[in-house]
């Protein structure tokens, strides 16, 4: 884990910038896939709940420079979505295709609706109607995540290639 921190705060940073500079010019019905929160979601559920975390952390963290929100907001909401995916996910049978889509529009929907207590709590939003436009987003994430889960899934076999045991 002390060496993934290495890794994971410039990956989160590129992410973020992708995120919040590239994307909106480039987004899909307006909308585009949230990396930091799918790519943080992956990486925990690669190599557990404390990676996933920190990932997550340094990802909000990452994502809160870039926003106008509130600071700690996105790391917040990033952490307990990642959180209570991967701690459901033990319930899940093995899968590397159907359930790191279905943990991703899991994870979309926790997200947005911690962020938007959250928005709601300190005066940012006014009412909740914008969560009935959020469906488009969860399904963009799920579809996202398989590319991403898999980028990951060989960038961990090739950079800690399992061990022959005789």
């Amino acid at each position: 884990m002390k060496s993934s921190i290495y890794v994971a705060i410039p990956v989160m940073l590129v992410l973020s910038l992708l995120q919040t500079a590239v994307f909106p010019h480039f987004s899909f019905l307006r909308l585009a896939p949230q990396l930091p929160l799918l790519v943080a979601l992956a990486w925990g559920l690669r190599r557990g709940l404390d990676e996933g975390m920190m990932w997550a952390f340094v990802g909000g963290i990452c994502m809160d420079l870039f926003s106008i929100a509130p600071v700690g907001l996105t790391a917040l909401g990033y952490m307990a979505t990642v959180t209570a995916v991967l701690w459901l996910h033990q319930a899940f049978p093995t899968s590397h295709i159907i359930i790191p889509v279905l943990l991703a529009a899991l994870a979309t929907a926790i997200y947005l609706i911690v962020t938007l207590l959250f928005l709601r709590l300190f005066g940012q939003i006014a009412s909740f109607q914008i969560i009935t436009n959020l469906w488009p987003l969860i399904l963009l994430n799920a579809v996202a995540m398989l590319p991403i889960y898999w980028l990951l899934y060989g960038l961990e076999r090739m950079l800690r290639p399992r061990s022959l045991e005789f």
